[in-house]
């Protein structure tokens, strides 16, 4: 069983944006067969019986920061829903237009690894016209939406579970996937080596919003990028045995209620009581 793309939200305290940005993801996916899910990292605002309310899929634990966060969503769908496009949306980051993941799921399995070309970061675009087909070359990155092939996380790995708070994650876990050749290069320009990253515009909006980081946060994990940079390339979601066990009971909690929970679009003209969770995924799957 695999499914062609998995769409996660990542979310912390942001009821009503977030509210906001799955209402838009399944308004404008027009993908059959998509799944996704929201990941929550402690909210206390209420957002948890928002998205019970929603009836929307959601791995959640203790508040451990963005790292751990994002990849709850990751690891649930490439690992377990193996999903061959997974598509990370910050929940302030919303579909501009419907069809709009056909973009990122094209430039995923052909880059493995992309990011969002954001209007702000123009100045540092030296080539590419952000398509799929001719992402942007960029001297800087930034984190709002991301897409990834099954392959690349399989061989790059996921974000580094040291990083705590917010700051730099982002920017590791890219740097870690062009080292292996997904998503940008490495090359000299301008006597030095700098690395360059693939953008595409994406049919995305970003909404102001608020951030939850602070400049303690940001100083430490940057000091902490700089040191990744030069270990090893692959890195597991955990670091020792009780981050696995920590981090596995998350995503099989999330797991309790069934497979066809993912779904982003139900079946319609079915009530819930009259058809199993088997029916309703073999439905899905057939589709």
């Amino acid at each position: 069983m695999s499914f062609p793309v998995g769409i996660g939200i990542v979310t912390y305290n942001r009821k009503d944006i977030v509210a906001a940005t799955i209402e838009r993801v399944r308004a404008l996916t027009r993908e059959p067969n998509a799944v996704f899910v929201v990941a929550d990292d402690g909210s206390t605002d209420g957002t948890p019986a928002m998205l019970r309310a929603m009836q929307v899929p959601v791995v959640t634990g203790p508040n451990r920061g963005i790292a751990w966060n994002k990849n709850r969503a990751l690891f649930l769908l490439a690992e377990r829903l193996a999903c061959e496009t997974v598509i990370l949306l910050e929940d302030d980051t919303r579909p501009g237009c419907p069809g709009w993941e056909a973009h990122w799921m094209m430039a995923a399995q052909r880059w493995g690894h992309v990011n969002y070309a954001a209007d702000w970061m123009q100045e540092d675009f030296i080539g590419g016209r952000g398509t799929a087909e001719d992402p942007a070359c960029s001297r800087t990155v930034t984190a709002q939406c991301a897409a990834y092939s099954r392959a690349a996380l399989a061989y790059a790995g996921y974000f580094d579970p040291r990083f705590t708070g917010y700051g730099h994650e982002h920017v590791e876990h890219t740097r870690r996937m062009i080292r292996l050749g997904y998503g940008g290069s490495e090359a000299r320009q301008d006597g030095a080596e700098r690395v360059i990253f693939h953008l595409i515009t994406g049919d995305i909006v970003v909404v102001p919003t608020p951030s939850h980081g602070n400049g303690a946060q940001v100083e430490r994990n940057l000091q902490l990028a700089r040191q990744l940079m030069a270990e090893p390339d692959y890195s597991a979601p955990w670091r020792d045995e009780d981050q696995l066990r920590q981090f596995r009971s998350e995503i099989e909690t999330c797991f309790s209620d069934g497979l066809e929970q993912f779904a982003l679009h139900k079946r319609p003209g079915t009530p819930p009581d009259r058809q199993s969770g088997r029916e309703r995924l073999a439905r899905l799957l057939a589709r």
